[in-house]
């Protein structure tokens, strides 16, 4: 079994640039993945400086390590790269103060094995289409996902907050971060997306959207359409993978 990997992000209809990066790539096996999304934030053009260096460093530390490990290990090897990623983004706000405030969030996965291994911080998220189901596998690294956990506000609260879209954490706005890493079987699809997708098209049409295109090139398209059909009034970014 082998793994295919896509990507795809678009400005929107409404901002001049785009804030968004994305990747995804195998190795030339075609047994192992790798993809990443990361969407940016900061004044002054900032926003995609931080998230296209977040996603440069965190792909260049997994591709300078071993993918041959354990899923434990990989979840390490995962979270030592996003940390990497954090530094990368400190360091060029110490030679560049005019990008201070920049960050980003960054969601990453490898998929090798049959299996997937992610990483997440932040409110970018990793979905598993797989059975007829969706499922978001990360939980949102944000100010209203720990009002919703410690029981202040109830979960259809959420999507209607006014600080939805404050950050419990990101890339680059402390020198410590503390990523999520999750596991599980891939079977399926694998969907890693910025917030300009998951705030616009219900799940049930995500679903749908991946689960019917013969191919997740066509998903991906699809997917950013989508999302600017609905509003696109924000950069979207998707990168999809399953085995083949």
């Amino acid at each position: 079994m082998g793994v295919k990997t896509t990507a795809s992000t678009d400005v929107g209809l409404v901002r001049d640039h785009n804030e968004d990066s994305v990747y995804s790539g195998t190795r030339e096996d075609g047994d192992v993945g790798l993809l990443a999304v990361a969407d940016g934030m900061g004044g002054h053009r900032a926003g995609d400086v931080a998230s296209e260096a977040a996603i440069d460093a965190f792909v260049e530390y997994v591709e300078t390590h071993s993918w041959e490990r354990s899923s434990e290990s990989r979840q390490e090897l995962l979270g030592s790269a996003a940390r990497a990623a954090n530094t990368s983004l400190r360091e060029k706000v110490a030679e560049n103060p005019e990008l201070d405030g920049m960050g980003t969030t960054l969601v990453g996965a490898i998929l090798a094995d049959g299996e997937v291994t992610l990483v997440n911080v932040g409110d970018s998220r990793g979905y598993h289409i797989h059975g007829g189901d969706i499922e978001q596998v990360t939980t949102d690294q944000s100010l209203v996902q720990q009002l919703v956990e410690t029981g202040q506000i109830e979960p259809e609260e959420a999507d209607d907050h006014p600080q939805k879209h404050v950050l419990s954490q990101a890339l680059g706005t402390g020198d410590e971060v503390e990523p999520d890493t999750y596991h599980l079987p891939l079977g399926g699809v694998l969907l890693l997306c910025s917030d300009g997708l998951s705030d616009e098209v219900p799940d049930s049409e995500i679903h749908d959207s991946v689960a019917e295109p013969s191919s997740i090139d066509d998903a991906a398209e699809s997917l950013v359409e989508l999302a600017n059909e609905r509003d696109g009034s924000d950069n979207v970014g998707v990168a999809l993978a399953r085995e083949v």
